[in-house]
């Protein structure tokens, strides 16, 4: 099987996200999410902006329809900034054994509005590869996540549930209205829109209304490793994300950037000694076999 440059570079993007969740595992126990990801994104926006004078020229951007940059702007709210706040949310409520599969089934959704809003075809090959991955996610999340010791009231239950579906719908969504947004614009330009937007909206709506100013309490060892993450996962990734969205669509884009936890789950085996059972492996080949599918 020889893989398309758009297929590679959605593999790519999954094994460079699977690299930096790996980096990032112990430093997200001591950091608040949101602070993580303002830095990242900050880091990433900056780099795309030094690059922009030199993918295309910056009179090209005047030719991009405000039809676009207005799908651009909702697609960035819908996914980077209400879907991961609801993400964070359900993590709180119900933990992440709950959390991760119920949000983990977004190739589906993404699917979904794919077909609703583009009038892509349906294959069933790819139906069956969106099917495929999201089980094996589901597995791999309960096999690897803690089960929870106490179980969460109902009220919690429900208001976790609803937060995570709702973040699987509108992640599908963001990424569909990328698609369109991206027809004048490119890979770098795009996401030099995207990326200082996000952290701009996460300073001034989450950091600095906390009153913590918790970006001075990072070390300069915690700078380096988010500024590094913030690079390579938010910035050659979203970067190869991109490239392969624009190039095979929403859905198989999604689904074999799904991959990422098999990447981790190895990772993590190779270089932290985890144990792997059988719910695991099933998670696993479960992915593996719906990337196989899709290709």
């Amino acid at each position: 099987m020889i893989l398309s440059t758009a297929e590679f570079c959605a593999l790519g993007c999954a094994l460079i996200w699977a690299i930096n969740a790996l980096l990032l595992r112990t430093l997200a126990q001591q950091i608040a999410a949101t602070t993580i990801n303002a830095v990242r994104c900050g880091a990433a926006g900056l780099a795309f902006l030094l690059v922009m004078p030199f993918d295309a020229p910056l009179s090209s951007l005047a030719a991009v329809p405000w039809t676009e940059w207005g799908l651009l702007l909702v697609s960035l709210t819908a996914g980077l900034v209400i879907g991961d706040t609801l993400y964070l949310v359900a993590l709180r409520e119900i933990g992440v054994s709950r959390a991760m599969p119920l949000s983990g089934t977004f190739p589906l959704s993404t699917l979904f509005f794919e077909r609703l809003l583009l009038g892509t075809p349906l294959r069933p090959s790819l139906l069956a590869g969106c099917l495929l991955v999201g089980v094996g996610v589901v597995l791999l999340a309960w096999g690897r996540a803690p089960t929870p010791t106490v179980s969460a009231p109902p009220a919690r239950l429900l208001r976790g549930t609803l937060c995570a579906l709702t973040a699987s719908l509108l992640w599908g969504l963001a990424v569909t209205l990328l698609k369109p947004a991206l027809v004048h614009l490119t890979m770098v330009q795009a996401n030099a829109a995207r990326m200082p937007v996000v952290a701009l909206l996460l300073y001034v709506f989450v950091l600095r209304p906390s009153g913590r100013q918790p970006l001075k309490s990072l070390t300069r060892a915690n700078w380096l490793l988010l500024v590094g993450s913030g690079l390579s996962g938010m910035g050659l990734g979203a970067y190869l994300f991109l490239t392969a969205l624009s190039q095979i669509g929403p859905a198989k884009a999604v689904t074999l950037t799904s991959a990422s936890p098999v990447f981790g789950v190895a990772l993590a085996v190779l270089f932290l000694q985890e144990k792997m059972n059988t719910r695991a492996l099933a998670g696993a080949a479960c992915c593996l076999a719906g990337v196989y599918v899709v290709l």
